[in-house]
């Protein structure tokens, strides 16, 4: 039976109070830190953006060291940065181009943090997903990307992160992407399911949990619905009186209308069948799987948000995180009272 563990995803801090949408400047990068340890939570993943916060060097492979070295010195000392995700720029398109700026920013990536462990691989826009090739041709690129990284750093796993509005969304699509998956026969290359995304796969989603949880290796993401809230995906169930959203810094409003703290009363991700399915039949080397919170448009403080999470992961579902704090000391620290 697996060990399921916490960990922060950046983007629960970075998109509250900023009229920048996915902002991960040194000061945004510290205030995720600091908001999931204030709730014992020691391992944190940061999107490739960090490397580039400002994208001033969107059309190579350089990154702003400058910001990166500021980001390193401002983290708290008991946290470690594990993961990383990578978009999908050119994949499908130009892959080879999209390969070698893949391969050069784990590189980077892997110098400056020495505690990354994995990456999560964002799917490619809907382009000729039609084409029965199309996923196998994908996952071709990813399998040299994976064992590049491998031989870089060994046990790193590349993981496939299904997604929303993109070409690995439904139920079929995901299935097609893991069949091809499962073909290419990689340890270094594992499924990072998503349990927010997982919703695009509809009635779907546990059935296909169940079936292809062995190509999870050690990391997924760990993110809650309330489809009442989200204009774009919910189709009936979508309450216009109830959008509680409108960020109007956000491009194609409502895109993440619909996820929320974990611990919102009235989400629908199944967690109960998602986590028992997890602890039997997922396969990471360590018996351990990590979960990386993510709340895309925090409601109240990030910190705050944090605190929710840990408290009702850990004493519902029986989660671990690195502290493994007792509900006094957590809620002191997270309000900072001595």
């Amino acid at each position: 039976m697996n060990t399921l563990r916490i960990a922060g995803q950046a983007i629960s801090s970075t998109n509250y109070a900023t009229q920048r949408h996915f902002n991960f400047n040194p000061d945004k990068v510290q205030d995720a830190a600091d908001n999931f340890l204030a709730s014992g939570v020691t391992e944190i993943e940061i999107p490739e953006a960090v490397a580039d916060p400002d994208n001033r060097f969107a059309d190579t492979t350089r990154l702003d060291r400058e910001k990166i070295e500021e980001s390193i010195a401002r983290l708290p000392a008991d946290m470690r940065v594990t993961g990383t995700y990578l978009g999908s720029g050119g994949l499908g398109g130009d892959s080879a181009a999209y390969l070698a700026k893949a391969q050069q920013r784990l590189t980077d990536l892997m110098k400056y943090f020495p505690d990354l462990q994995y990456a999560m691989l964002h799917p490619p826009g809907r382009q000729k997903e039609e084409d029965p090739a199309f996923a196998g041709n994908i996952v071709k690129v990813w399998k040299e990307l994976a064992q590049f990284a491998a031989s870089q750093r060994d046990g790193f796993e590349c993981c496939l992160h299904n997604h929303y509005d993109g070409a690995c969304e439904t139920s079929d699509q995901v299935r097609a992407f893991l069949d091809a998956l499962a073909d290419a026969d990689t340890p270094s290359l594992r499924w990072g399911p998503d349990t927010g995304h997982c919703h695009g796969m509809g009635d779907d989603y546990l059935d296909v949990l169940d079936t292809y949880a062995h190509l999870i290796g050690s990391r997924f993401h760990i993110k809650a619905r309330v489809p009442a809230f989200d204009m774009l995906h919910a189709g009936d169930a979508y309450e216009p009186e109830r959008d509680i959203w409108g960020n109007k810094a956000e491009h194609g409003r409502g895109l993440y209308g619909g996820f929320v703290n974990v611990a919102d009363p009235e989400i629908t991700t199944p967690f109960k069948e998602i986590f028992a399915i997890l602890r039997e039949k997922a396969t990471p080397v360590n018996g351990t799987v990590t979960g990386a919170v993510e709340i895309d448009v925090p409601r109240q403080h990030p910190r705050l948000e944090a605190m929710c999470s840990v408290l009702y992961l850990t004493t519902v579902h029986g989660l671990e995180t690195g502290q493994n704090l007792d509900c006094e000391t957590l809620v002191r620290r997270v309000f900072k009272v001595s």
